[in-house]
């Protein structure tokens, strides 16, 4: 007796389908986006995508997830990292000048999707907050780690610092997408580590 088969195979990998599909959401935003810009991008069949992923919505909650497990999550990596808190928090800066330097010009997704109007998307909203709060949250844990390595001075608040650092690059990337000048960058990203106590 031969077992019924289960359907055809996939023939794509959902990891890079979502790798692409990230990168048209980010750059676009969810609304100019359109299913065949998903189509055409990811090169899967419609009927696959709908199979997989069941509408663009749920395909663009997917890549907001991607997103902060790829990307988000390479911030808090840094941060994380053994060794001398201090360099950690050298090495991250230097991750979000590349990022703000970048010539794709794309921003970050998380605040790029901030901006966008999803007043009755509470699933959008959550993704979004809880990115952004655990990297404030990373970025905290950090230079208080710096502190009692005798690296940063005790009188530094770190959470109202670790706000105002995140909350000024978060505005910086959104800026990159229309274009900074390179004074207008080399001034914040030469104040920003003072507020810290280093250079």
């Amino acid at each position: 007796m031969h077992a019924m088969p289960r359907g055809r195979p996939k023939k794509f990998d959902d990891t890079e389908v979502l790798g692409r599909a990230m990168a048209v959401f980010w750059k676009q935003g969810y609304e100019a986006t359109s299913l065949d810009d998903l189509l055409n991008e990811t090169g899967i069949p419609r009927q696959s995508l709908y199979r997989t992923f069941t509408d663009k919505h749920t395909l663009f909650l997917k890549t907001l997830k991607f997103y902060d497990e790829n990307v988000t999550s390479k911030v808090i990596g840094a941060l994380n990292a053994e060794g001398p808190a201090i360099d950690n928090l050298r090495n991250v800066f230097t991750i979000w000048r590349m990022g703000v330097n970048s010539p794709e010009r794309m921003g970050c997704m998380m605040v790029n999707t901030s901006t966008q109007d999803f007043p009755a998307d509470s699933e959008v909203t959550r993704i979004v907050k809880a990115s952004q709060s655990r990297a404030v949250k990373a970025f905290e844990k950090t230079l208080k780690r710096a502190q009692l390595e005798g690296d940063v001075a005790t009188s530094i608040d770190p959470k109202s610092v670790s706000r105002t650092v995140c909350a000024t690059i978060n505005g910086m990337l959104a800026m990159s997408r229309t274009g900074i000048s390179d004074a207008f960058k080399k001034d914040v990203f030469a104040t920003l580590p003072t507020l810290l106590g280093i250079d």
